[in-house]
């Protein structure tokens, strides 16, 4: 009896039996690519076959597109050569994952089939019910199959969604598999990898007799070639996830770092000695201790031997790149005789999430600072606005005209990221209901001036008030009436002149409102503005200037 079975899969061709198959997928056209000529190939070599299906090829896409491909699926189907079963009757996110007794099944099922004269068991799964919390406990299940197939007669494949697998996914992935199946421009390449252990041992031995015993490469030319299309799209992923692969051995403690990892480290060269003085000089001092404690941890022959970290490290420059580096520690020995003697990896440019993260905590605490401020600001709005009204009507409109000023200052906030409000934008949203249609009742002159998000809410509430008071007595009460507000930047300083035309004034106000306490008083204390106001014989006259630097 041949050692060989049939996958059905060109790429593949045929399989030793005992392997253990990775596939990453897209959607389900990539699934259903592979796994109806995968099981049509099973059930035509008189195996027994299992196929645990999800979304986005479930149970009922599987059985119609096998009943299309294989002339008496039903058939097989009701003598059970084939089972289908939808994996959310196994498992789910919150399944325990006891590896043990999930390997000990298949072996079993493997075991009966034989029995019942079946030429060998054939199986799939697709991951996509895992979470997160499961993922460690079910690698380590993933390597038991690995382990498990050697000698049976059987083959099993895991599918798994390129979309939830980020660098570290596919690197714990591919290391419990024999072979890995991906998805290439001119279709489905596989790649012979060495499977490891959890601890970083060799499951299947070198990857040079295994290479030899897949069946898929016709002559050494398409080796070659295969390996290079490889390589190339590895360096590409690599360059496109900001990533670069190094591995250190503890003999002459060297790291050897590739060509993108050494522009992460901002290294000139691949080798990099490790002593104390190099590592402080390319480490940041307030990582080294962390850096330390994780490859103790990892080199601990009990252990696990992963390695994952994060650190700042010094570049070219002598600035700082934040980086997360993770892999694999390998030993050699068993027993009390078990020790470390490389760690492979890879590392990740995190620098941009490292600035996101500092500019969200930024934004909270503006936004406590800011919430703050406006409460207090609406509490002397009320305090003041209800001491100058002489009516409960007259209180509510002009309390209200001020909370929506205020209201359109936080959106033009809103929308600046929270830290710059344009000048003319805001002295727009004030004025442009009273305009004439015509440009001539309102001029607006002067640079584009951006307020920040400290000066603006106050700012806003003066020009407020001076609108206020320009639609009751001033020149927004009259039909003649001219409002004209410039402004200049003289260094840092905000100057703005607020200007009124043909409004005949016949007296000076003797009594203060909220308005001017606001622009005479407020302002100077809170921003340190000069303000001054002159009520000309034609209409009022105010200059604000205000430092913006």
């Amino acid at each position: 009896m041949s050692g060989y079975a049939t996958t059905g899969l060109q790429t593949l061709g045929e399989l030793p039996w005992g392997s253990h198959v990775c596939q990453f997928f897209s959607n389900g056209t990539d699934l259903r690519d592979t796994l109806v000529p995968y099981f049509k190939a099973g059930l035509e070599n008189n195996e027994r076959c299992l196929l645990v299906a999800m979304e986005p090829f479930g149970a009922d896409d599987a059985r119609s597109a096998l009943r299309g491909a294989v002339a008496d699926f039903d058939r097989r189907e009701r003598r059970k050569q084939i089972e289908i079963h939808d994996v959310r009757a196994w498992y789910n996110s919150d399944s325990i994952i006891n590896g043990e007794e999930i390997v000990a099944g298949l072996l079993a099922s493997e075991a009966q089939a034989r029995a019942d004269g079946y030429n060998g068991f054939r199986t799939h799964g697709n991951i996509g019910w895992l979470g997160r919390n499961q993922w460690e406990d079910f690698q380590d299940y993933e390597a038991g199959v690995t382990r498990g197939l050697r000698g049976r007669r059987m083959i099993s494949m895991c599918s798994y969604c390129l979309d939830s697998c980020g660098s570290k996914e596919l690197l714990d992935v591919t290391t419990r598999h024999s072979l890995a199946l991906t998805r290439q421009r001119d279709g489905w390449s596989c790649v012979a990898v060495t499977p490891h252990e959890p601890n970083g041992r060799s499951l299947n031995g070198s990857a040079a007799h295994l290479t030899r015993s897949v069946r898929v490469v016709t002559d050494d030319q398409d080796l070659r070639q295969s390996l290079e299309r490889q390589r190339r799209t590895f360096d590409l992923a690599m360059v496109a996830s900001d990533m670069g692969t190094w591995r250190y051995t503890l003999a002459d403690n060297i790291c050897v770092y590739d060509e993108n990892a050494q522009r992460l480290y901002g290294l000139t060269e691949a080798r990099f000695l490790h002593d104390d003085e190099g590592v402080k000089a390319k480490f940041h001092p307030d990582d080294l201790e962390l850096m330390w404690s994780r490859v103790a941890k990892a080199l601990d022959p009990k252990g696990s031997g992963r390695y994952d970290v994060e650190y700042r490290v010094r570049q070219l420059d002598g600035g700082w790149r934040w980086l997360s580096a993770w892999g694999l520690v390998e030993f050699e020995g068993d027993g009390l005789g078990r020790k470390p003697v490389a760690i492979a990896g890879a590392s990740r440019d995190l620098t941009k999430l490292k600035q996101a993260e500092e500019m969200q905590a930024l934004l909270l605490n503006e936004l406590n600072h800011r919430i703050k401020n406006t409460l207090a600001t609406v509490q002397a709005i009320a305090g003041s606005t209800i001491r100058a009204s002489r009516t409960m009507d007259e209180f509510q409109q002009a309390f209200y005209g001020r909370i929506a000023t205020l209201s359109k200052t936080h959106s033009l906030l809103t929308d600046n990221e929270q830290r710059f409000v344009p000048l003319r934008q805001l002295l727009k949203h004030e004025l442009e209901i009273y305009e004439d249609g015509d440009g001539h009742r309102i001029i607006l002159s002067g640079p584009e001036i951006m307020l920040p998000a400290h000066v603006s809410v106050s700012y806003a509430m003066a020009i407020h008030e001076l609108t206020t008071n320009a639609l009751k007595y001033g020149a927004l009460s009259v039909l003649d009436g001219v409002l004209r507000v410039s402004w200049t930047l003289e260094g840092t300083r905000l100057v703005l002149t607020w200007e009124e035309l043909n409004v005949p004034i016949t007296k000076q106000p003797t009594q203060a409102g909220f308005g001017t306490q606001l622009l005479q008083r407020l302002l100077p204390r809170q921003l340190g503005a000069q303000v001054e106001m002159n009520f000309a014989p034609d209409g009022l006259k105010a200059g604000i200037s205000i430092e913006i630097g």
